[in-house]
């Protein structure tokens, strides 16, 4: 029989194998153990020494055996239907997995070659280490899975190739859109298109291209780090990093309690949290951007509100009808500003609104007066009914005019205001006076609140006479400033100006503690039969504290109460809060103080509040007595006054009379106490002593 070349080759290789003892060495140096046995008998052949090992036998112990007496672990039958499988398919390996009773694990694989001889060759590998690393690997991947999917956060692994390898369920719970193109293999790329097509990413919609570009950019950085809003109103920061190999680790975290938080701050920052309206910062953008985009024949009418008194709302009814006051006024503002206007809350009282105008025709004055009505609606809180009074300062933002209009246009709009509180009026227009009044009133303030520091207020008083039996039954208490350099001041130079400085209750316990000081000076020196009158403000009436304060200052200086007698204003009695008042001196009058009306004839307050407010003495203004002999109207005028008190059976006593035959007058119409120049002017503590003895050493 004739060989080809290559048949040749492979023979001679072989015996060249076998003469040099290479197919010896490689049976028996590889690591599996190698079983050769007959196809027919079963019988072993030989095997190499792995296998003697592996069995604990010597090769003469080993040939003495048949496979089936090597595998007890398989049963024989399945070991000859094994065998069978192998003779009936020669040259086709078969394998298969044992594994002991001692838990170990082995891979045998199986031939059957006919060399002339059917021979069968078993090659065993113990795999039981192997099986354990497996083992191992898997419960590794297990722990990891779920230790990934019990983060809070998204979590997403990339290959090399920007391919999927595994994301946890919150990433494709976060990207309910794109979830189902999140597979293994899958890119990064794949994955964001699919969430744009369908809309996934807010701020991409009808961008769609630029945004994914974008996107690409900011992941192919090392590392990265941005912001995305999901169609599903979630807020998330992706971060990013490269891995080692080439891959690419991202978190998703969910900052939607952030970001809401943060808006909340801006909102807090740029609005005021009780109305909802813009607060002062927010009016100063608005109102720069605003002017800025105006055109030289429209303006801006900016009108500043303020609610009068709302401190004594507060007091009066309590802070929770103040806040209701409040927010009442904050809604109708901001219905009114609903076209083409804004509204604002820039203080605890004070409001702002502001419209576009045409400039030759603003009818800013009738706007005001509405907006001031509106917002003096009384709001029903636990069954009372709580008002208020409103003033409004109005300016008009000129865009042709050079200036930083968003600050000066409030500040003209706010002198506006404090002229339209100090005339009484409820709405007043800027003037350029008012600017330079306003800085008077700011130097003449800051000298006010040094002058409080230093004690240069002192109380003088003015007597208060009987011209008939020329004694003197009392004092009235009036405020002095001895300014530095301007001498001695009456309160009308600077009582405006304190109110509005906020300074009066500073102001008015300095009078009563300078009383008190002056009973006890009058106590030593024997006249505990004279009383002094003391003027209340508003703002103290209506101060529910009041009665508390003025014991506490009594009774520190040891004074009784009938001592103080409390002058109230006529205007007092029209006051919106008057109901609240007599409540307030009704319990002045039960705790033993007398109350007088100071200025009658002035407020035209009704008759009947006389009563209402138990009056025990009515004080007739100055203008009813200056010239009183000389004018008939007048004295008709007076006379009536003078009847209605007898009639109502409450005392009278005339002010300002300076001359004597203003003085008979007033005797021949029945009013005999009397207080004026033509007595005495007020004088310091110190003067009392030597004016008692002068002048009632003068009866005749």
């Amino acid at each position: 029989m004739k060989l080809d070349p290559d048949q040749n080759a492979a023979f001679a290789a072989r015996q060249e194998l076998e003469r040099r003892g290479v197919l010896d060495a490689l049976f028996d140096m590889g690591p599996a153990a190698i079983i050769v046995a007959d196809g027919k008998t079963q019988q072993v052949i030989a095997g190499n020494s792995q296998a003697l090992a592996f069995f604990g036998f010597d090769l003469r112990q080993l040939r003495k055996r048949r496979l089936a007496d090597l595998t007890p672990e398989i049963r024989s039958h399945r070991t000859v239907a094994l065998l069978n499988r192998l003779r009936t398919c020669p040259g086709r390996s078969r394998q298969f997995r044992l594994k002991t009773n001692e838990q170990r694990e082995y891979l045998v694989r199986a031939v059957c070659i006919n060399a002339g001889k059917p021979t069968l060759i078993a090659i065993i590998t113990d795999e039981t280490a192997q099986a354990h690393y497996r083992d191992r690997v898997q419960q590794a991947e297990s722990q990891l899975t779920t230790a990934i999917n019990a983060l809070a956060d998204g979590f997403v692994y990339y290959d090399n190739e920007d391919r999927l390898v595994i994301c946890n369920d919150n990433y494709r719970a976060i990207y309910p859109k794109s979830a189902h193109r999140m597979t293994e293999g899958t890119t990064f790329r794949e994955i964001l298109q699919a969430g744009l097509d369908a809309g996934e990413y807010v701020d991409a919609i009808g961008r769609e291209d630029e945004w994914l570009e974008q996107r690409l950019s900011a992941y192919s950085r090392e590392n990265s780090m941005v912001e995305q809003q999901l169609s599903t109103g979630r807020w998330l920061r992706v971060e990013e990093r490269r891995t080692p190999g080439g891959g690419r680790v991202g978190l998703r975290i969910d900052i939607t309690e952030l970001k809401h938080q943060q808006a909340r701050l801006e909102r807090m920052m740029l609005t005021d949290e009780l109305t909802g309206l813009r607060n002062r910062r927010k009016l100063l953008d608005d109102i720069r951007n605003w002017g800025a985009s105006l055109d030289p024949q429209t303006g801006l009418g900016i009108i500043h509100l303020d609610i009068r008194r709302f401190k004594q709302v507060n007091a009066i009814y309590g802070y929770d009808a103040g806040d209701r006051l409040l927010r009442q006024v904050a809604a109708f503002l901001q219905d009114a500003a609903r076209i083409h206007g804004l509204a604002a809350r820039i203080g605890g009282n004070e409001f702002l609104f502001a419209k576009e105008i045409t400039l030759n025709d603003p009818k800013l004055e009738e706007l005001a007066e509405q907006l001031c009505r509106g917002m003096s609606n009384p709001v029903i809180c636990d069954g009372q009914r709580v008002g208020c009074a409103v003033a409004a300062g109005v300016a008009i933002l000129d865009p042709r005019e050079q200036q930083d209009e968003s600050i000066s246009i409030l500040g003209a709009a706010e002198m506006a205001l404090t002229d339209a509180k100090q005339s009484g009026r409820s709405v007043a227009f800027f003037r350029p006076r008012m600017r330079a009044q306003a800085l008077s009133d700011g130097g003449l303030t800051r000298d006010l609140q040094d002058a409080v520091a230093r004690d240069e207020f002192e109380a003088f008083f003015q007597p208060q006479v009987d011209a008939v039996t020329h004694c003197c039954f009392g004092f009235e208490a009036l405020l002095r400033w001895r300014h530095p350099q301007k001498g001695v001041l009456a309160a009308n130079a600077f009582l405006g100006i304190a109110q509005r400085a906020g300074l009066t209750e500073a102001l008015d316990t300095i009078v009563l503690e300078q009383t008190c000081k002056a009973l006890t000076h009058l106590d030593r020196i024997g006249r505990s039969d004279l009383t002094i009158s003391v003027n209340l403000s508003a703002n103290q009436v209506a101060d529910p504290k009041l009665l508390p304060h003025i014991l506490d200052v009594l009774n520190r200086h040891g004074v009784a109460r009938h001592r103080i007698r409390l002058e109230l204003l006529e205007s007092t009695l029209l006051d919106e809060r008057t109901s609240h008042y007599l409540s307030n001196i009704e319990n002045l009058v039960k705790a033993g103080f007398v109350m007088e009306l100071d200025d009658f004839g002035t407020g035209h307050a009704a008759i009947a509040s006389l009563r209402k407010f138990k009056v025990n003495q009515i004080k007739i203004d100055r203008s009813f007595v200056q010239n009183l002999d000389l004018d008939l109207q007048l004295q008709a005028l007076t006379g009536a006054i003078i009847g209605l008190a007898d009639r109502l059976g409450v005392g009278i006593l005339a002010e300002g009379v300076e001359t004597p035959a203003e003085q008979d007058c007033l005797i021949r119409m029945g009013c005999t106490r009397a207080q004026g120049w033509l007595y005495e002017k007020a004088l310091p503590l110190d003067q009392l002593s030597t004016f008692l003895s002068r002048f009632e050493a003068s009866k005749t």
